[in-house]
């Protein structure tokens, strides 16, 4: 590789690539898994609910061995040995649709496999950045290098999603082909990254069994005052928040709408395109000190949305919503994920990040079943006050119980609060 590729700006651009073609992959997951078993295969809320939960049942499971793993070998080659296999499952689900042979449990199968992915390739890029970026990089950097990968990531799952509208024209089976090579290109640029030195760097301490290395990883989280509320939250927001996008969205759409696969593009556009106007705002806006309140913000709008959602109205409106709530999730993850990055200490860094990773993931899992479950009860409508009331109760209980309200930007000179 040249000196030229090997720059830290040339290394970065190459990363924000290969994050880029995942998340445009994941785009295109997003739509076409909650098309198929939603108006393909028709499949009642709870079995919505269950199929989407197979998405992240693996990486919940292993999310916290992936990031040991990530901690104990170069990531680099990690990165590209996940998307390389990623192409696999995405053929595979292509050749089932294409050739009429759909069913239920394939897509299942497809959301296990994916999910076993998903659990090694997040800490590893996650870890990655911060190996590309350095530790301290100078005031702000770290936050400008997560606004900057939000961005990135953001926009590729708009790609992603708009690349899926097409299915209307095209067929589900040539744009679900669209995602493995999407993957091949991660594939690609991952091989453009230098190796990791981090995982030898820090031998000392990736020593023991990985139950030792996840236990350590989890010390580090439950001992820090701005980490513990931020993973908290993040549970909070995958059982809360991304249970009722996963299960309550689509089976309106379909249930009041006929959810034609426009629409699922449509509304997962609005959300995700609120996300990048937030994060990118905040990108400009530089280095934000009082981060806990920003994410204590952003969070109540979460609560104001899906109460208004309850209310039943026209599809614009409810487009309208979903992207106000994109507003307040890009500024929560952009925040969450800057606080993590700087409190994690560089040796325990993947394994600090995946059990972050692991309170979406999770949180993922069992929201997707619980919301799944809710909306059979009461109707996708009535089921948006259930995580709506539930997170204003996390909320209170951790801003009286935690320092959450405090957590601040640090100095990286001496890494004490600015």
């Amino acid at each position: 590789m040249s000196d030229a590729a090997a720059a830290p700006d040339s290394q970065f651009r190459w990363y924000l690539a290969g994050a880029g073609s995942w998340f445009v992959a994941f785009g295109i997951q997003a739509v076409m898994f909650a098309y198929l078993v939603t108006t393909v295969l028709h499949a009642p809320p709870n079995r919505v609910g269950i199929a989407q939960m197979s998405l992240t049942a693996m990486s919940t499971l292993l999310l916290l061995i992936g990031g040991a793993v990530a901690d104990k070998v170069d990531t680099r080659r990690l990165l590209l040995f996940c998307h390389a296999v990623a192409i696999v499952p995405a053929l595979a689900l292509a050749a089932i649709v294409y050739t009429g042979n759909l069913r239920y449990e394939w897509l299942i199968a497809y959301g296990l496999c994916m999910g076993l992915i998903t659990a090694f390739i997040l800490p590893a890029r996650e870890a990655m950045m911060g190996d590309v970026i350095g530790p301290h990089g100078g005031h702000g950097r770290i936050q400008r290098a997560v606004t900057t990968t939000i961005g990135v990531t953001f926009l590729s799952q708009i790609t992603g999603m708009f690349l899926a509208g097409f299915a209307a024209v095209l067929g589900p089976a040539p744009i679900i082909l669209v995602q493995a090579a999407s993957q091949a290109f991660g594939a690609f640029t991952a091989h453009q990254l230098i190796p990791s030195t981090r995982h030898s760097d820090h031998a000392h301490v990736n020593v023991g069994s990985s139950l030792t290395r996840i236990a350590a990883g989890v010390r580090e989280v439950t001992k820090s005052y701005a980490l513990l509320p931020v993973t908290i939250l993040t549970l909070a927001i995958g059982v809360l928040y991304i249970g009722a996008f996963l299960v309550i969205l689509p089976v309106l759409l379909r249930d009041e709408f006929d959810g034609h696969v426009e629409q699922f593009a449509t509304l997962q556009v609005c959300f995700w395109g609120g996300s990048i106007i937030s994060s990118m705002t905040i990108s400009r806006i530089g280095n934000i000190v009082h981060r806990g309140r920003f994410i204590v913000g952003a969070l109540t709008m979460g609560v104001l949305v899906l109460c208004l959602i309850s209310i039943k109205g026209p599809l614009i409106a409810l487009y309208a919503l979903v992207f106000v709530w994109g507003l307040g999730a890009g500024v929560t993850i952009s925040m969450s994920r800057t606080i993590v990055q700087e409190h994690a200490p560089p040796a325990h860094r993947a394994r600090v990040l995946s059990v972050y990773q692991l309170g979406f993931t999770g949180g993922m899992s069992i929201g997707a079943l619980f919301i799944g479950f809710v909306v059979e009860a009461v109707g996708a409508r009535h089921a948006t006050l259930v995580p709506a009331g539930l997170m204003a109760l996390v909320l209170a209980g951790l801003l009286l119980g935690t320092k959450l309200w405090h957590i601040t930007a640090l100095r990286h000179d001496d890494g004490k609060p600015a």
